[in-house]
């Protein structure tokens, strides 16, 4: 038990820049006069120092299947978040392309085992539910339309590869639960960053930045975890 602890207690001190980055962006980017440059940079922050986490781990790229992918993921959702952070249709479309290959990164990272159609017909019905209530919103964006139905397409199968391992499966872990709740968190930031985009503001717009940062952490702690005891295993 005391080693358990301590593991933990050095995983948080290793998390405690991530932790900071994600605490300024909140105080900072939120208000008025913060430039949009800056407002691009902190929200990059996080994500770029969940990089500088794994890197910190020192982990053989070559040998660590997961750890590439998981880094491709996150770079990919840092620029997402840099021009997402520029606020134009334009930017706007390739930052949702970005958390798109980020998105695929992390479908190939968590693999096609175990594959329990179980969870994949459960999280359809939410999906279907999801696509039908922005429907009504994309309508009047045709030209995001398309582009929104694919990106839907690619997060539900993230979330369903992610959730795998732990949803409606008795040989669950903590690690997999990391992933499942990862997932589902993402795609609860990106239903309410949609809803606020196309159907109407939503006001309580920290929830967004929240559930995304935690899903980012979880999904990162899930890939580096479940592979180091792989990795120990073959020693």
């Amino acid at each position: 038990m005391p080693s358990t602890v301590l593991t933990v207690l050095k995983e948080i001190a290793r998390l405690v820049p991530f932790l900071l980055s994600v605490f300024i962006y909140f105080a900072l980017a939120s208000q008025s006069s913060c430039p949009v440059w800056l407002r691009a940079f902190l929200k990059c922050l996080p994500i770029l120092l969940l990089c500088a986490y794994i890197l910190t781990l020192r982990m053989d790229l070559h040998t660590h299947s997961k750890a590439p992918k998981l880094l491709a993921g996150l770079l990919f959702s840092a620029v997402g978040d840099v021009l997402r952070s520029l606020s134009s249709q334009f930017h706007l479309l390739h930052g949702d392309s970005m958390f798109g290959l980020a998105h695929i990164c992390y479908i190939w990272m968590f693999g096609l085992k175990p594959l329990n159609l179980l969870a994949g017909v459960f999280l359809l019905i939410i999906g279907t539910v999801y696509l039908l209530f922005l429907s009504r919103c994309l309508w009047e964006h045709q030209p995001l339309q398309w582009a929104a139905y694919i990106y839907i397409g690619l997060i539900g199968t993230m979330v369903w590869r992610a959730s795998a391992g732990a949803l409606f499966n008795h040989q669950w872990s903590w690690v997999k639960l990391f992933a499942t709740v990862g997932g589902m968190l993402l795609v609860v930031s990106n239903f309410t960053y949609a809803v606020s985009a196309f159907c109407f503001p939503v006001y309580h717009s920290g929830v967004i930045a929240a559930t995304y940062y935690v899903a980012q952490m979880l999904i990162t702690l899930s890939a580096v975890y479940s592979e180091s005891a792989v990795v120990k295993d073959r020693r």
